[in-house]
């Protein structure tokens, strides 16, 4: 299984560390069927959110804290370098990296907790789910997994 995280996803799983979205985080990190989709693009993103002075200091990151963990999860997913250019999201254009990074990494599902994206439900063959939805998904693979052998 191949997932796109939005970026939104990966701040609430860095910053509450608990939920929905870090449960999955850590999962897709740590279970070998589950393989992360992400793009250097997101990961800037990221990275840039998190060390918003609002965000830091809310939290207690430095710079190099977010650093390190941006350089991590670097290292534990794949990386795809996206060349696709669907214009998608017409509410919300910077949304369109997260549909073009799952298309060209051939992900399955795209999680996300924007509104725009959820709006769209499928592309191109993609699902765009939220976070307790996919807990949800993944849950009952595992339960089927269970159930057959």
């Amino acid at each position: 299984m191949r997932l796109t995280l939005d970026t939104n996803v990966l701040v609430s799983a860095f910053i509450a560390r608990h939920g929905h979205s870090a449960n999955l985080l850590e999962l897709a990190l740590t279970v070998e069927s589950i393989e992360l989709i992400l793009s250097e693009k997101i990961l800037r993103e990221l990275e840039d959110v998190l060390t918003r002075d609002e965000v830091r200091e809310r939290f207690s990151y430095t710079h190099q804290d977010v650093r390190k963990r941006v350089n991590a999860l670097r290292k534990s997913t794949i990386i795809v370098p996206v060349r696709s250019r669907f214009k998608v999201v017409k509410e919300d254009p910077k949304d369109d990296i997260v549909l073009n990074t799952a298309y060209d990494g051939r992900a399955h599902y795209i999680v996300s907790g924007d509104k725009h994206l959820l709006k769209v439900r499928r592309f191109k063959g993609i699902r765009v789910v939220n976070p307790k939805q996919m807990m949800d998904i993944i849950s009952k693979g595992f339960s089927d997994l269970v159930l057959r052998s």
